[in-house]
């Protein structure tokens, strides 16, 4: 027989107590091996706040087993899983793979064309710098504003 990948991921509902969390996902295991499957991991539900209400709860514990098993039983599995009382919610979806690609060195783009400075004319060395005349200045000022 094929088997292929699948994960359980499933919500309980938050009535379980803090330490039956591990034991009820420890019997969905043993739900998934009597059915023939083959648990491949298993994380320990942890207590999480809902982003909606599930069946009026707010709160919940979040866990998922890894397993495979042949698709031709995975809708009576299911159907075994559906039928529990402490989940609020569960999915079985099928675990693809995805390889990863390999990492290449980063080299920076060199461009070909030389960049285009900013042109700047010189100060005229002939010119010599215009001392600020105080006095004359507050006589433009009074001319302008007209005082």
């Amino acid at each position: 027989m094929d088997t292929k990948k699948y994960e359980f991921a499933y919500i309980l509902s938050p009535k379980v107590a803090d330490g039956e969390a591990l034991t009820v996902a420890g019997k969905f295991a043993k739900i998934i091996e009597d059915a023939g499957g083959m648990v491949s991991h298993q994380e320990v539900p942890k207590k999480r706040k809902l982003s909606y209400p599930i069946k009026k709860e707010r709160m919940g514990f979040f866990g998922w087993i890894n397993f495979s098993d042949n698709p031709e039983k995975i809708l009576a599995l299911e159907k075994k899983l559906k039928g529990e009382e402490n989940i609020l919610r569960h999915l079985v979806v099928e675990a693809v793979e995805i390889p990863l690609r390999e990492s290449r060195p980063f080299t920076p783009r060199v461009s070909s064309r030389p960049a285009k400075l900013p042109v700047t004319q010189p100060a005229d060395p002939g010119k010599e710098d215009e001392k600020l005349d105080l006095e004359e200045l507050d006589k433009k000022l009074e001319e302008i504003l007209g005082k």
